[in-house]
C-alpha cells in the first residue's frame, strides 16, 4: 500500500513539473525577450514590441504597436510572478484588463497563458481570453492571442516578430 501511494505521489509530482508550474523559470525565459521586435499580424499588418525588464527585475513590459485599418493601436501587458506562477495583465485597446495564468513548457519553451480575472469587464465582453508566446530561437517569437466573446473563441491572431536591431 505504502508503495503503492509513494509511487502515485511520485507521478503526480513529475504531471506537475511537466505541466509548467514553475513561475519563476517562466518569468526568466520570459525575460530574455526584452528588447525590440518587429513583424506581422493578421493582414500582414506591420506591429512593433518593445519588451524591457523594469521594476528591479520583478516586472516585465510589453509595449505592443499596430496599424490598423489606417489607425494605431497601442497596447501594454505586464507580466510578474505571483507566488510561484507566473501571470500578465493585458491592457487592452477595448478598454479593459484581463489577466491570466501561465503553464510552461520548458522544453519546448512555450508559455501558455489562461484567462483567470479581469477589471472593467463585463461577462459578455470581448477580451482577450489565451495567449501561446513560442520564442524559436533568441531572434524569432510568436505570439498567439485568442480573444473571447459572450463566453467562446471569436477568432485567435498570431503575431510572428523578428528581433530588431
Amino acid at each position: 500500500m505504502i508503495a503503492s501511494l509513494a509511487v502515485v505521489a511520485l507521478f503526480v509530482f513529475a504531471s506537475q513539473a511537466r505541466a509548467g508550474n514553475d513561475g519563476h523559470a517562466a518569468f526568466e525565459r520570459l525575460k530574455s525577450f526584452a528588447g525590440h521586435w518587429e513583424g506581422t499580424g493578421p493582414d500582414a499588418a506591420k506591429l512593433t514590441a518593445d519588451i524591457e525588464v523594469t521594476s528591479g527585475g520583478n516586472a516585465v513590459l510589453e509595449r505592443f504597436q499596430v496599424l490598423e485599418d489606417g489607425k494605431p493601436m497601442s497596447m501594454i501587458t505586464m507580466y510578474y510572478v505571483d507566488g510561484d506562477t507566473l501571470k500578465l495583465t493585458h491592457f487592452c485597446d477595448a478598454g479593459n484588463q484581463p489577466t491570466m495564468a501561465a503553464q510552461y513548457d520548458s522544453a519546448s519553451g512555450t508559455i501558455t497563458f489562461d484567462f483567470v480575472s479581469g477589471t472593467n469587464l463585463k461577462p459578455n465582453d470581448m477580451h482577450m481570453h489565451h495567449a501561446v508566446f513560442t520564442l524559436a530561437d533568441a531572434n524569432h517569437l510568436n505570439e498567439t492571442w485568442t480573444m473571447y466573446k459572450d463566453g467562446k473563441s471569436v477568432g485567435a491572431e498570431t503575431m510572428s516578430l523578428t528581433r530588431g536591431k
